[in-house]
């Protein structure tokens, strides 16, 4: 079964993860910006990867059109934040992106990313100094000063092994 991965990514993480999965998969990956180069109806699998800005996955919406034309395809998406992968977060997050219906035809996998300042727009950075000036104002809950103190400055979480659950749906 071929397998297509097209990704979206803003500072980085996403992309890494989405060339990791080509070189472990041997699969096709696309940029976002050349989505419509990609014969979607070629593949068995498709993969939308992203990340997830304030609780939303980023251009999530165009893929989701794209859903009724993929039947009896497998579909994946991953999506990459800089918040640790918790469980009830992840739930959260899913549900907030798709519905019980989408959710019945797509699988999500959550992959820890990062923070990267220098490859942010000067309105993300803005939107993070916002971010910081908030959890500032409740420096007295130990789980704002823990936030705080994680984005504080650029990190990179990300790891090859994240990957292994999706790669092995794909590969099923």
């Amino acid at each position: 079964m071929k397998t297509l991965i097209i990704y979206c990514s803003k500072t980085g993480f996403t992309r890494k993860y989405a060339q990791w999965l080509r070189e472990d998969l041997d699969c096709d990956c696309v940029p976002f910006s050349e989505r419509h180069s990609a014969d979607l109806a070629r593949y068995g699998a498709v993969a939308f990867g992203s990340g997830c800005y304030v609780g939303r996955i980023h251009r999530l919406g165009w893929f989701k059109r794209q859903m009724p034309g993929l039947e009896g395809k497998k579909l994946a998406v991953f999506f990459t934040g800089a918040m640790s992968p918790d469980p009830s977060d992840v739930r959260r997050l899913e549900r907030e992106n798709f519905n019980p219906r989408e959710l019945c035809r797509v699988k999500t996998f959550y992959l820890q990313g990062g923070l990267n300042y220098g490859g942010m727009n000067p309105v993300d950075k803005a939107l993070m100094a916002v971010f910081r000036q908030a959890l500032r104002s409740k420096s007295d809950s130990p789980r704002c000063r823990v936030m705080l103190q994680n984005i504080g400055q650029s990190f990179d979480k990300t790891e090859r092994e994240n990957l292994r659950p999706l790669e092995e749906y794909l590969k099923s």
